[in-house]
């Protein structure tokens, strides 16, 4: 595979996964963890989600550092502008969902984050077989798991950690923001999600 088709399923796979995103908040039974916060933060604040989401990831980037990763200013300014293009395609799609429908009953609410989790599982399968430059949260967890020197502690740890910001935030509005089924439904599915889709559509490595 060339390099310029590699760059271009690598966006591709950010836009998918932030429409994914789009349908689960539109939803409004559970986001997926760091999307929940995101959500937490844009109610107690003049945030849009997508800018909360901005400001989270640049928190999880400089917690990395302050864990002892490194990076090149290329790697972080890279890492950056991929979460300015999520966060800002995220508004986008909620925009879309505004104009357009938003869900009411349960029924279509499920049928919304059934919707979304599997294009929120797809966008990472692609995206995590690129592996250009990864998202912050990601980075957090790599050096969390280094901390750890385990993986399953520094994964875990790495999710509880926007986890414990939206269920602060909730506590201080006394309702539950972006923490739902949907949620717990996104952690047991994602994995095996993120599995089948990588193994459906296996990306070669090697550039041509």
């Amino acid at each position: 595979m060339t390099q310029q088709k590699r760059i271009i399923i690598y966006l591709f796979s950010i836009l998918i996964n932030a429409l994914g995103n789009s349908f689960m908040v539109t939803a409004a039974i559970g986001s997926a963890p760091w999307t929940s916060a995101s959500e937490a933060l844009a109610r107690i604040s003049p945030l849009t989600v997508g800018l909360a989401i901005v400001a989270l990831h640049v928190l999880a980037l400089g917690s990395a550092l302050l864990l002892g990763s490194r990076f090149s200013w290329w790697t972080i300014l890279l890492s950056f502008s991929l979460v300015v293009l999520f966060g800002t395609a995220i508004d986008f799609f909620l925009s879309i969902h505004q104009l357009l429908y938003i869900p009411e009953t349960l029924w279509t609410r499920l049928f919304y984050m059934a919707i979304g989790m599997p294009l929120i599982s797809l966008g990472l399968a692609l995206y995590l077989q690129i592996g250009f430059v990864l998202m912050p949260p990601d980075y957090l967890m790599k050096s969390l798991i280094s901390r750890f020197k385990s993986t399953s502690i520094g994964a875990t740890v790495s999710l509880a950690i926007p986890f414990l910001i939206a269920s602060i935030l909730s506590l201080v509005e006394r309702e539950l923001i972006g923490i739902g089924v949907g949620t717990f439904v996104f952690l047991l599915l994602n994995g095996p999600l993120i599995e089948f889709f990588q193994k459906t559509f296996p990306i070669s490595r090697r550039v041509t």
